[in-house]
């Protein structure tokens, strides 16, 4: 494939490519609701299904209730998703009446972080079990004629005389904070993450993996449309410089000085006649004058 068609087909499909995978982040009320959690407006392939959630009618006519459905124990409101640590608060107009009605999470991708269990007692209006046991009376629950209380187990000692109230449950209470034992307005849930990204980690790994393929087509797309052309470039011209060797007649000096050498007379004439030997002569040499 042509690099300029490529890089036109990689730059306009790819949202065509990525719609599907990055989902829109919605919210109903003041809670947002990403991925894992999804409505049932939101895309199929967006979220999981074990996290559905639904956005219903609340104060002044406005869809500004989140509610999620846990199979066995009910509809409960949302009051908030933390994303960093996967928790989810829950809460009800009645909460330790849904607890007592029975509260499992079996079949849910949640499980308490922090669990506690109490006991439930039912006393005689009079009573006021806090006397004997750091305990939490539920209005909700309670009427004129009795209230019902809850005892942390870890504070409660059977043994100990309570004529005037009747055990009635013994309950798992999630806790948000173990050292909130007498404070059950919500529930903390917490969630292992199911697999695959959020909206805001879906869009940065695009960017991350993205930008660097774009750059390098681009380069690829440069390269081939604007080739690199050597402006000025002349051919090489080899220049061979002759250096004129001068001619020297005769024997250089080193030849010369390897001979004998011979003293002639002022006549030019050798002083032994007889003697056969080659001699060099400089013609230079000029005689004596008298």
């Amino acid at each position: 494939m042509d690099p300029l068609n490529f890089f036109l087909f990689f730059v306009f499909l790819r949202p065509i490519l990525t719609n599907g995978e990055i989902c829109p982040v919605f919210s109903c009320g003041n809670v947002i609701v990403d991925f894992p959690f999804r409505l049932p407006y939101s895309p199929h392939c967006c979220g999981n299904p074990n996290f559905n959630l639904s956005c219903r009618i609340g104060q002044h006519n406005l869809l500004d209730q989140t509610i999620i459905n846990l199979p066995i124990s009910g509809d409960f409101r949302v009051h908030a998703i933390i994303y960093s640590t996967a928790k989810l608060l829950i809460t009800d107009p009645c909460i330790p009446k849904g607890l007592l009605q029975g509260f499992h999470l079996s079949g849910t991708p949640f499980h308490p972080p922090y669990p506690e269990t109490y006991i439930f007692l039912n006393c005689s209006s009079q009573s006021n079990i806090s006397m004997v046991y750091p305990g939490i009376r539920f209005s909700c629950l309670s009427g004129i004629n009795f209230s019902i209380w809850g005892i942390p187990t870890i504070d409660y000692n059977s043994s100990s005389s309570l004529s005037w109230c009747v055990e009635i449950a013994k309950i798992m209470v999630p806790l948000r904070n173990p050292n909130h034992r007498y404070f059950i307005d919500d529930i903390v849930l917490k969630w292992k993450h199911p697999g695959g990204f959020s909206s805001g980690t879906k869009y940065a790994l695009i960017f991350i993996l993205g930008t660097p393929i774009t750059l390098i087509v681009l380069c690829i797309i440069v390269y081939n449309v604007f080739p690199c052309c050597d402006h000025g470039q002349q051919p090489n011209v080899e220049i061979s410089s002759f250096t004129g060797e001068q001619t020297v007649n005769g024997l250089d000096g080193s030849r010369i000085e390897a001979y004998p050498i011979t003293l002639l007379g002022e006549n030019f004439k050798l002083s032994r006649p007889n003697d056969n030997t080659c001699q060099y002569v400089y013609r230079n040499m000029k005689p004596k004058s008298p």
